[in-house]
């Protein structure tokens, strides 16, 4: 049984907020100002999910559920630290100023000025007004103010733990998505690129998933669906407990990577898994092979050139080892679009 929506703790001090509000007062025509500096270019083109295109903007974002952190609000009216929109440009103080769901934004960008980051934290915490100057909210759902909380746990080290990770992955109409893979990574300095994926698990029919012998303490897991946008979280997994990550999975828009020839062969005391990658912007880290019936996820070895960039052609790795069963292979680009997935077989 999927215990209830993870725990959530208020985290904006009454001082925050009076602060913002009692600062200048800002116009939606500067937030929209913000958007066009650093966010219509993707949004909706790159992440339909999200449209902040003057004229729509506004709309879509107070007091509308986020996408991709089920559970949470964009703008929550007066609260910027409950604010997904927010803490997507401000990051978790607590997690090094990363956001924990998916990438800060803008991506691949350095964080931006605090003056800029200013102007959208103030702007919520005055009470998310429109261009009349009215607060409107879109949408009936909750906004208490809220937002995941993190208490300090070290990154995990270990594949195996006496905890629990349970969640559910729907797509951007909010249905659940079936045979979605979520995966958990582990961080050091001494891993390739300085991460690697371990493990994995599959949703059914309702888009559910059960990760359990999870480690317990603070990890990263990443959700992945056919020709979508993967999503990443940062989760806490309490000693002897169960933690919950739900997932919403937008469009992919644009048909990047594409894959083929997934291949497992046999080779002398164990396989070689292949693929081919075709496309721009490959990300090293994040093109692998799932084994179905173990649950391991083993990520293949980037083609590179002179400078040391990806290029497309056949990514491979060999394992050592007997292993049976079907696999999933699938592959993603640097703006997080996945491809379709690939199935075969062991040798």
């Amino acid at each position: 049984m999927i215990p209830p929506a993870a725990t959530w703790s208020t985290t904006t001090t009454a001082a925050s907020r009076t602060e913002a509000a009692s600062g200048p007062p800002v116009r939606y025509a500067q937030v929209q100002t913000f958007f066009n500096r650093h966010c219509v270019s993707c949004h909706p083109a790159v992440n339909p999910s999200l449209d902040l295109r003057p004229g729509r903007s506004y709309a879509d974002i107070v007091g509308k559920p986020a996408l991709e952190a089920p559970g949470m609000v964009r703008v929550v009216a007066g609260d910027p630290d409950a604010s997904f929109l927010y803490l997507k440009v401000n990051g978790f103080p607590e997690l090094g100023d990363i956001p924990a769901i998916g990438t800060r934004m803008p991506p691949m960008a350095p964080r931006l000025p605090e003056s800029e980051i200013r102007i959208l934290r103030d702007w919520i915490a005055q009470g998310a007004k429109n261009a009349r100057g009215e607060t409107v909210s879109a949408s009936a759902v909750p906004v208490a103010g809220a937002r995941p909380r993190f208490t300090g746990a070290d990154p995990v080290q270990v594949e195996i733990g006496n905890g629990t990770i349970v969640g559910r992955v729907i797509d951007q109409r909010r249905r659940p998505i079936a045979g979605a893979i979520v995966t958990l990574l582990l961080k050091g300095s001494d891993l390739p690129d300085g991460e690697e994926h371990v493990r994995a698990a599959f949703t059914d029919a309702q888009g559910r998933y059960r990760m359990p012998d999870a480690p317990e303490g603070r990890l990263e897991l990443k959700a992945y669906a056919p020709e979508r946008i993967y999503v990443s979280r940062v989760i806490e997994v309490p000693e002897d407990g169960t933690a919950r990550a739900d997932f919403g999975l937008p469009d992919r828009p644009i048909a990047n990577p594409t894959v083929s020839g997934a291949r497992v062969a046999a080779r002398p005391g164990g396989v070689r898994l292949s693929m081919r990658l075709d496309g721009f912007s490959l990300d090293r880290n994040y093109t692998v092979a799932v084994n179905v019936a173990q649950r391991r996820v083993y990520e293949l070895r980037a083609l590179t050139g002179p400078g040391g960039e990806t290029r497309p052609g056949v990514w491979r790795r060999d394992l050592d080892g007997r292993f049976r069963g079907p696999w999933v292979f699938l592959a993603v680009d640097e703006t997080c679009n996945v491809s379709r997935f690939l199935r075969t077989s062991s040798p």
